[in-house]
């Protein structure tokens, strides 16, 4: 039995939602207004290349911020933290962590646990993988955890000539699996990560033990299919010649997408206040994690050609979840108060889970778009539940 919310919110017009998607994702750099009094609720339903590196950082300037935590130890090699709520998570590096080349790009991840089933987090637009800072710690205590940053964003090389997409990034998680964990994970995404863990799981769906999307970008209901008749057969699709009338297009969408880069660079805390139910939770290491990358040479131009990135999908989100083997487990953790990706996004994957016959289960959550940040208790809880639950 599934228990809906009231009613649900009208969608923006696409353009409008990838325009705003990737002003908050600048900040959450691309995809993330008072809290209501709500305790979350639970609906569960059961249908069944080569560039510089970002390693070199520049000091980021005090915010002003607090930085909410009281103590630090060591657990796994990595430092973890207590904020002020008493919420273990793990302590900013401004240097990274561990380093996997993959296709001649560095790319930066955390690890932490050394048992259990694998799980690997995949971060949003413009974040990174110290974004799950509440995920690694508590997940870790009885799996083995692994975050990383996608090409492009953190801690990890700026590609500027990369053809970004939803497909190439899950290519990217798909590679990590097989050669640095050596064995299927589960994958849990938010934004755009959650439709890079799809892509994964749809076009390597033996790699996957189970999907678990929170709040997922992109763009959903159907499109036409290539040649092939797969709207989905090329993974990587190239890069195309351009001419004129390109170019011209070109110029421009690099215009608004620079305008967008240092408008949305200097306004990052006010901008994360407004996105974030639980303010408190913009502090000093937050708003550092996520300016330290914008500094980087090679960042504008790696936004620029990431901006092009949902042009270049082969696929919708329910082209995609179509895909998925009936074998495959789908969690949904949605944060009811999200300005960009509303509420009714999930309700349209769930239509395709029950279309699909797909054990899926909707667990609406008191948040904005980024609920492993915004309330990492309840997302925690969730998580953790199904994960045990199933694996």
């Amino acid at each position: 039995m599934a228990y809906r919310l009231s009613k649900p919110h009208q969608g923006l017009p696409l353009r409008v939602t990838l325009a705003l998607s990737i002003i908050l994702a600048s900040v959450c750099l691309l995809a993330t207004r008072s809290p209501p009094s709500l305790a979350s609720g639970i609906a569960v339903r059961q249908q069944a290349f080569p560039v510089g590196r970002v390693s070199n950082f520049r000091a980021v300037p005090k915010t002003g911020l607090r930085s909410a935590s009281r103590e630090v130890a060591v657990r796994d090699s990595l430092e973890v933290e207590v904020d002020s709520k008493g919420r273990e998570r793990l302590a900013f590096k401004e240097d990274g962590w561990k380093t996997w080349n993959w296709k001649g790009h560095n790319i930066n991840y955390i690890q932490s646990g050394d048992k259990g089933t694998p799980i690997v987090l995949v971060h949003g637009f413009g974040a990174h993988a110290y974004h799950w800072r509440y995920q690694i710690p508590e997940l870790s205590k009885n799996h083995r955890v692994y975050s990383l940053c996608l090409l492009g964003y953190g801690w990890s090389d700026k590609a500027p000539d990369a053809p970004y997409s939803a497909e190439f990034w899950g290519n990217q998680v798909s590679s990590f699996m097989q050669e640095v964990i050596g064995e299927g994970a589960v994958l849990v995404g938010n934004s755009i990560g959650a439709v890079t863990a799809l892509s994964a799981a749809s076009s390597t769906p033996d790699l996957v033990k189970g999907l678990v999307m929170v709040n997922a970008a992109g763009r959903f209901g159907d499109m036409a299919p290539d040649a092939t008749g797969d709207p989905g057969a090329n993974p990587e699709p190239e890069v195309e010649a351009s001419g004129p009338l390109d170019a011209l297009k070109d110029f421009v969408t690099d215009g608004f997408a620079s305008l967008i880069f240092y408008s949305t660079r200097f306004r990052i805390p006010l901008i994360l206040k407004q996105v974030y139910l639980d303010r408190d939770q913009v502090d000093e290491p937050l708003v550092k994690s996520i300016t330290a990358p914008a500094l980087d040479p090679m960042a504008l131009q790696t936004f620029q050609s990431i901006y092009r990135a949902p042009g270049r999908g082969r696929a919708t989100v329910n082209q995609m979840m179509r895909r998925l083997p009936q074998s495959m487990k789908v969690l949904l953790l949605w944060g009811q108060q999200d300005p960009w990706m509303q509420p009714e996004k999930a309700d349209q994957i769930m239509k395709v889970c029950d279309e699909q016959g797909l054990e899926c289960e909707y667990v609406p959550l008191v948040a904005g778009h980024c609920p492993q940040d915004d309330n990492p208790k309840d997302l925690n809880d969730n998580l953790v539940r199904w994960v045990n639950t199933h694996f």
